[in-house]
């Protein structure tokens, strides 16, 4: 454990006070050994774990001659795409330090976006988006499965969190996105099939 906490925040709104709040608390154990196997755990939420997951699904329901699986996984792939680009728009949009990085450097930086580098790319949790987007998808193919993928992306989304990687707010900001883009992929699905 570390005696790490973020830094003052010059003149923080609620939001940012209650974010603080909640970083102070995880951020001394970021570096414990159960809370990095858990962050590398949750990097299965991440865009290239993601994609393959996707691929995979549609490769399988190729090789089964199986369109319900091939169409599954063409929807999986699709939320997971345009919540990767949602999410991308936004980080490019917005600068905000992670909480383990503000910790590190003794500094907080929020505000319009001039920044790419990940220490400064913390709003909004591309984890967190990604992950909430597959799971709906994955629960819309296969209802009896939404349970236990939307289980398992509120676990991404909080570890996001616990490895102070992310605010709150940062990881409400990601399921946002992931239920936004997975609503449009849902809509132009519903349209194709009306059509």
């Amino acid at each position: 454990m570390t005696d790490r906490q973020l830094p003052e925040i010059e003149d923080p709104n609620l939001l940012e006070r209650a974010d603080a709040a909640v970083a102070d608390v995880f951020i001394p154990y970021a570096e414990q050994p159960v809370v990095q196997a858990i962050g590398e755990v949750s990097d299965l939420s991440d865009q290239e774990p993601l994609y393959a997951a996707s691929a995979a699904v549609i490769a399988v329901g190729l090789a089964m001659r199986d369109s319900r699986t091939v169409q599954a996984g063409t929807r999986i792939l699709a939320s997971h795409l345009l919540a990767t680009a949602l999410r991308g728009i936004v980080k490019h949009l917005v600068d905000r330090t992670r909480p383990e990085a503000a910790a590190r450097k003794g500094e907080y930086e929020a505000g319009e976006g001039k920044r790419f580098e990940s220490d400064y790319n913390s709003f909004p949790s591309g984890h967190t988006s990604g992950a909430v987007a597959v799971a709906l998808a994955v629960g819309r193919a296969y209802p009896d499965s939404a349970p236990a993928a939307l289980g398992i992306a509120g676990a991404a989304a909080a570890a996001q969190i616990g490895r102070s990687k992310h605010f709150v707010s940062d990881v409400v900001a990601g399921v946002g996105i992931g239920i936004v883009a997975e609503a449009i992929v849902n809509g132009v699905v519903a349209r194709a099939a009306r059509s």
